[in-house]
């Protein structure tokens, strides 16, 4: 049965649109030209990189087979993909790229609550990490802004490479994990098993793909429009901070959203007398987005349960 595997091609495809155009439209933003490279260090890292490190993969896994489902569990996967999918598509709609993880949460709480075996431990901690990585990013950006700013160039070509570098390493081994362990438990395949095939990296990064180039259009406004206009150094700095962000939150095998941490470390640029550059009426946007995410994923999640038939006996 191919619609469950479909719904996650869909979910990785989203999630291309959501956070990897936007991520592809600051390296192109910082380099001033187009250029393939961005989208294929972000699309080899989406492939190699969930094999390096399963921690993410395993509560991903645990978030879509929660105990009790017993032999629902397709059932349950699909009321996640359905309702988290829904999700992203309603809010990018607007525009703002939200958070993928909050939409996988809100969605698997609320199916779990609908099927009486909800996972509130395992919700929390994702939740806390989630809510502490933007502002651990933010906490690095500004350290290393104002302790390292005044002494590099601001058209430091090389830091924005390799902070863009970081990024991609950040990427694959939260997101990427994200959507190979998605779309392995849908075709049925361990986790071990489904980020060392090659077959399964490659159509989850094929889908990623074309979400990123359907998604540029919109990524490049978002990026014009966000917070603030970020200049050569405080893309690096950015790029860096959110990846550290990202990263140590991957160690812990926690997902969270490589948006929120970028916006968090993109707003701890600012220098202290500049605050008045910051877009607080973008940054609203964002912030609603975010507020949104969560308990509407949960609500289609409870609704979707409803309807596949996921409340208990």
């Amino acid at each position: 049965m191919w619609i469950v595997p479909m719904l996650a091609l869909v979910f990785c495809l989203l999630g291309g649109r959501n956070d990897g155009s936007p991520l592809v439209a600051i390296r192109l933003k910082a380099s001033r030209r187009v250029t393939a490279v961005p989208f294929l260090m972000l699309a080899a890292a989406v492939a190699v990189l969930p094999a390096a490190n399963s921690r993410v993969g395993e509560t991903i896994v645990a978030m879509v087979s929660s105990e009790g489902s017993g032999g629902q569990r397709p059932l349950l996967l699909t009321t996640v993909l359905v309702a988290a999918s829904a999700t992203l598509l309603v809010l990018n709609g607007g525009g703002v790229p939200t958070s993928i993880t909050l939409a996988l949460v809100g969605a698997s709480s609320g199916a779990g609550f609908a099927g009486g075996h909800p996972q509130w431990h395992l919700v929390l901690r994702v939740l806390g990490i989630a809510i502490l990585s933007p502002l651990v990013a933010f906490a690095i950006s500004r350290t290393i802004y104002l302790l390292f700013h005044s002494r590099t160039p601001q058209s430091s070509t090389t830091m924005v490479f390799l902070g863009f570098l970081l990024t991609c390493i950040a990427y694959g081994s939260n997101d990427g994990q994200k959507m190979v362990a998605l779309f392995g438990t849908a075709m049925g395949v361990d986790l071990g098993a489904a980020t060392h095939s090659a077959a399964i990296t490659a159509i989850v990064t094929a889908a990623f793909l074309i979400g990123v180039l359907t998604g540029m259009p919109k990524g490049a406004t978002a990026l014009q429009r966000g917070t603030i206009v970020p200049d050569s150094r405080q893309i690096w700095v950015t790029l860096w901070a959110a990846s550290v962000a990202v990263l140590v939150s991957s160690a812990l095998g926690s997902p969270v959203s490589m948006t929120q941490s970028i916006s968090g470390a993109l707003i701890g640029t600012c220098q202290t007398n500049d605050w008045r550059k910051v877009r607080w009426g973008e940054a609203r946007r964002i912030l609603i987005a975010w507020a949104a995410t969560l308990p509407m994923a949960w609500i289609l999640g409870y609704a979707a349960a409803n309807g596949l038939g996921l409340l208990p006996l």
